[in-house]
Protein backbone atom coordinates (compact mmCIF):
# COMPACT_ATOMS: atom_id res chain seq x y z
CA UNK A 1 0.00 0.00 0.00
CA UNK A 2 1.51 3.45 -1.53
CA UNK A 3 2.06 6.43 0.76
CA UNK A 4 0.20 8.10 -2.15
CA UNK A 5 -2.94 5.57 -2.50
CA UNK A 6 -3.52 6.35 1.00
CA UNK A 7 -3.36 10.03 0.54
CA UNK A 8 -5.86 9.20 -2.49
CA UNK A 9 -8.20 7.76 -0.66
CA UNK A 10 -8.32 11.20 2.07
CA UNK A 11 -8.34 13.30 -0.95
CA UNK A 12 -11.47 11.22 -2.08
CA UNK A 13 -12.91 11.48 1.59
CA UNK A 14 -12.42 15.36 1.72
CA UNK A 15 -13.74 15.95 -1.56
CA UNK A 16 -16.84 14.48 -0.64
CA UNK A 17 -17.33 16.27 2.79
CA UNK A 18 -16.55 19.65 0.82
CA UNK A 19 -19.12 19.24 -2.34
CA UNK A 20 -15.99 18.95 -4.36
CA UNK A 21 -17.77 16.61 -7.57
CA UNK A 22 -14.02 16.26 -9.53
CA UNK A 23 -11.71 14.80 -6.98
CA UNK A 24 -8.65 15.36 -8.98
CA UNK A 25 -9.25 19.23 -8.15
CA UNK A 26 -7.42 18.33 -5.03
CA UNK A 27 -4.90 16.47 -6.12
CA UNK A 28 -2.22 18.95 -5.02
CA UNK A 29 -2.59 18.01 -1.45
CA UNK A 30 -1.72 13.99 -2.72
CA UNK A 31 2.14 14.69 -0.97
CA UNK A 32 0.76 15.23 2.12
CA UNK A 33 0.80 12.59 4.74
CA UNK A 34 -2.75 10.43 4.69
CA UNK A 35 -2.62 10.85 9.24
CA UNK A 36 -2.71 15.09 8.47
CA UNK A 37 -5.15 14.47 6.02
CA UNK A 38 -7.67 12.63 7.54
CA UNK A 39 -6.98 15.23 11.13
CA UNK A 40 -7.94 17.89 8.79
CA UNK A 41 -10.84 16.40 7.88
CA UNK A 42 -12.29 15.17 10.73
CA UNK A 43 -11.90 19.09 12.43
CA UNK A 44 -13.88 20.08 9.32
CA UNK A 45 -16.39 17.80 9.91
CA UNK A 46 -16.68 19.00 13.99
CA UNK A 47 -16.62 22.08 12.79
CA UNK A 48 -19.68 21.74 10.06
CA UNK A 49 -21.40 20.04 13.26
CA UNK A 50 -20.88 22.66 15.75
CA UNK A 51 -21.92 25.03 13.65
CA UNK A 52 -25.67 26.21 15.21
CA UNK A 53 -25.43 23.53 17.79
CA UNK A 54 -27.67 25.55 20.18
CA UNK A 55 -30.04 26.02 17.47
CA UNK A 56 -30.30 22.45 16.07
CA UNK A 57 -30.09 21.38 20.05
CA UNK A 58 -33.68 23.88 20.42
CA UNK A 59 -35.01 22.53 17.41
CA UNK A 60 -34.06 18.37 18.87
CA UNK A 61 -35.88 19.24 22.17
CA UNK A 62 -38.70 20.77 20.92
CA UNK A 63 -38.79 17.39 18.70
CA UNK A 64 -40.04 15.54 21.94
CA UNK A 65 -43.46 17.17 21.82
CA UNK A 66 -44.47 16.00 18.50
CA UNK A 67 -45.37 12.19 17.33
CA UNK A 68 -43.08 10.62 15.33
CA UNK A 69 -44.73 10.02 12.24
CA UNK A 70 -45.24 14.09 12.22
CA UNK A 71 -41.48 14.73 12.75
CA UNK A 72 -40.86 12.18 10.06
CA UNK A 73 -42.78 14.04 7.43
CA UNK A 74 -41.37 17.65 8.44
CA UNK A 75 -37.81 16.51 8.50
CA UNK A 76 -38.35 14.69 4.73
CA UNK A 77 -40.55 17.51 3.37
CA UNK A 78 -39.23 20.51 5.00
CA UNK A 79 -36.15 20.22 6.56
CA UNK A 80 -33.83 17.78 4.31
CA UNK A 81 -31.20 14.88 4.42
CA UNK A 82 -28.53 17.52 5.37
CA UNK A 83 -30.64 18.91 8.44
CA UNK A 84 -32.08 16.11 9.86
CA UNK A 85 -28.38 14.11 9.96
CA UNK A 86 -27.07 16.95 11.89
CA UNK A 87 -30.08 16.60 13.94
CA UNK A 88 -29.41 12.86 14.26
CA UNK A 89 -26.93 12.43 16.83
CA UNK A 90 -29.19 15.11 19.38
CA UNK A 91 -31.92 13.16 19.23
CA UNK A 92 -32.99 10.02 21.72
CA UNK A 93 -31.64 7.29 19.70
CA UNK A 94 -34.58 4.81 19.98
CA UNK A 95 -36.76 8.18 19.25
CA UNK A 96 -34.47 8.75 16.08
CA UNK A 97 -34.51 5.34 14.89
CA UNK A 98 -38.17 5.44 14.82
CA UNK A 99 -38.42 8.52 12.93
CA UNK A 100 -36.11 6.63 10.70
CA UNK A 101 -38.26 3.66 10.31
CA UNK A 102 -41.00 6.59 8.77
CA UNK A 103 -38.53 7.70 6.56
CA UNK A 104 -38.52 6.90 2.29
CA UNK A 105 -35.68 4.44 2.14
CA UNK A 106 -34.37 7.10 -0.46
CA UNK A 107 -34.51 9.98 1.69
CA UNK A 108 -32.84 7.94 4.49
CA UNK A 109 -30.29 6.88 1.97
CA UNK A 110 -29.11 10.52 1.50
CA UNK A 111 -29.65 11.23 5.53
CA UNK A 112 -27.12 8.82 5.82
CA UNK A 113 -24.86 9.81 3.15
CA UNK A 114 -24.59 13.72 5.11
CA UNK A 115 -24.28 11.84 8.46
CA UNK A 116 -21.03 11.54 11.07
CA UNK A 117 -22.06 8.06 12.60
CA UNK A 118 -19.46 8.72 15.30
CA UNK A 119 -21.79 11.51 16.80
CA UNK A 120 -24.69 8.47 16.17
CA UNK A 121 -23.34 5.14 17.06
CA UNK A 122 -26.31 4.18 19.19
CA UNK A 123 -28.76 5.42 16.72
CA UNK A 124 -27.46 3.91 13.55
CA UNK A 125 -27.20 0.12 16.16
CA UNK A 126 -30.97 0.76 16.91
CA UNK A 127 -31.80 0.83 13.09
CA UNK A 128 -33.22 -2.68 12.08
CA UNK A 129 -31.16 -4.74 9.78
CA UNK A 130 -33.48 -4.98 7.03
CA UNK A 131 -33.28 -1.01 7.21
CA UNK A 132 -29.82 -1.14 7.02
CA UNK A 133 -29.89 -3.55 4.21
CA UNK A 134 -31.76 -1.76 2.38
CA UNK A 135 -30.23 1.98 2.55
CA UNK A 136 -26.67 0.59 1.63
CA UNK A 137 -28.09 -0.41 -1.51
CA UNK A 138 -29.34 2.59 -2.32
CA UNK A 139 -26.73 4.11 -1.08
CA UNK A 140 -24.33 2.29 -3.49
CA UNK A 141 -27.10 3.03 -6.43
CA UNK A 142 -26.42 6.68 -5.36
CA UNK A 143 -22.81 6.38 -5.89
CA UNK A 144 -22.09 7.20 -2.47
CA UNK A 145 -19.23 4.64 -1.38
CA UNK A 146 -16.96 7.22 0.32
CA UNK A 147 -20.14 7.95 2.88
CA UNK A 148 -20.45 4.09 3.59
CA UNK A 149 -17.24 3.32 4.47
CA UNK A 150 -17.83 5.81 7.13
CA UNK A 151 -20.03 3.75 8.57
CA UNK A 152 -18.78 -0.10 8.55
CA UNK A 153 -17.41 -0.18 11.61
CA UNK A 154 -20.46 0.67 13.39
CA UNK A 155 -22.42 -1.94 11.98
CA UNK A 156 -22.93 -5.31 13.59
CA UNK A 157 -21.34 -8.41 12.50
CA UNK A 158 -25.13 -9.84 11.11
CA UNK A 159 -26.18 -6.38 9.75
CA UNK A 160 -23.00 -5.99 7.66
CA UNK A 161 -22.60 -9.14 6.41
CA UNK A 162 -26.13 -8.91 5.04
CA UNK A 163 -24.53 -5.93 3.03
CA UNK A 164 -21.64 -7.21 1.84
CA UNK A 165 -24.14 -9.90 0.01
CA UNK A 166 -26.28 -7.30 -1.23
CA UNK A 167 -23.46 -5.08 -3.02
CA UNK A 168 -21.83 -6.42 -6.58
CA UNK A 169 -18.31 -6.93 -6.04
CA UNK A 170 -17.38 -3.43 -8.23
CA UNK A 171 -19.38 -1.56 -4.81
CA UNK A 172 -17.37 -3.88 -2.04
CA UNK A 173 -13.99 -2.23 -3.60
CA UNK A 174 -14.92 1.40 -3.63
CA UNK A 175 -16.40 1.40 -0.36
CA UNK A 176 -12.86 -0.85 0.53
CA UNK A 177 -10.45 1.98 -1.00
CA UNK A 178 -12.35 4.27 1.69
CA UNK A 179 -13.20 2.03 4.56
CA UNK A 180 -12.15 2.78 7.92
CA UNK A 181 -10.74 0.95 10.85
CA UNK A 182 -8.10 -1.47 10.08
CA UNK A 183 -9.57 -4.41 12.39
CA UNK A 184 -13.19 -3.84 11.13
CA UNK A 185 -11.10 -4.18 7.09
CA UNK A 186 -9.71 -7.80 7.75
CA UNK A 187 -12.98 -8.62 9.74
CA UNK A 188 -14.92 -7.19 5.97
CA UNK A 189 -12.57 -9.31 3.98
CA UNK A 190 -13.09 -12.55 5.97
CA UNK A 191 -16.73 -12.36 5.63
CA UNK A 192 -16.47 -11.44 1.67
CA UNK A 193 -14.06 -14.62 1.10
CA UNK A 194 -11.04 -15.37 -0.72
CA UNK A 195 -12.67 -16.85 -3.59
CA UNK A 196 -15.08 -13.74 -4.09
CA UNK A 197 -12.36 -11.13 -2.62
CA UNK A 198 -9.70 -12.60 -5.49
CA UNK A 199 -12.59 -11.93 -8.41
CA UNK A 200 -13.43 -8.47 -7.17
CA UNK A 201 -9.94 -7.62 -7.65
CA UNK A 202 -8.87 -9.86 -10.65
CA UNK A 203 -12.32 -7.24 -12.21
CA UNK A 204 -11.01 -4.24 -11.15
CA UNK A 205 -8.73 -3.20 -13.60
CA UNK A 206 -12.01 -3.79 -16.36
CA UNK A 207 -14.10 -1.67 -13.46
CA UNK A 208 -11.35 0.87 -14.03
CA UNK A 209 -10.55 0.81 -9.96
CA UNK A 210 -7.11 -0.48 -10.40
CA UNK A 211 -5.61 1.91 -8.02
CA UNK A 212 -8.29 0.58 -5.71
CA UNK A 213 -7.36 -2.83 -5.78
CA UNK A 214 -3.78 -2.24 -5.33
CA UNK A 215 -4.07 -0.29 -2.57
CA UNK A 216 -6.85 -2.57 -0.66
CA UNK A 217 -4.29 -5.44 -1.62
CA UNK A 218 -1.68 -2.99 0.33
CA UNK A 219 -3.98 -2.84 3.29
CA UNK A 220 -4.58 -6.73 3.50
CA UNK A 221 -1.02 -7.52 3.26
CA UNK A 222 0.23 -5.37 6.09
CA UNK A 223 -2.31 -6.92 8.08
CA UNK A 224 -1.39 -10.48 7.46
Amino acid sequence: MSRTSESRAETAKLSRLLGVEDPEALAFLLPVPASELRNYREAITDLLYDDDWELLKRTADAARLLPVRTLAAIGERALGPLICARLTGLLDPRRAAEISERFTVDFLARLAAELDPRRAVEVVSAITTDTVVSVSAAMAANGEHIAMGRFVAYLDEAALSLCIEALCDEDLLRVAFVMEGEERFTSVFEMIGAERAERMLAAANVNGLLEEAEHVTGRLQAAS
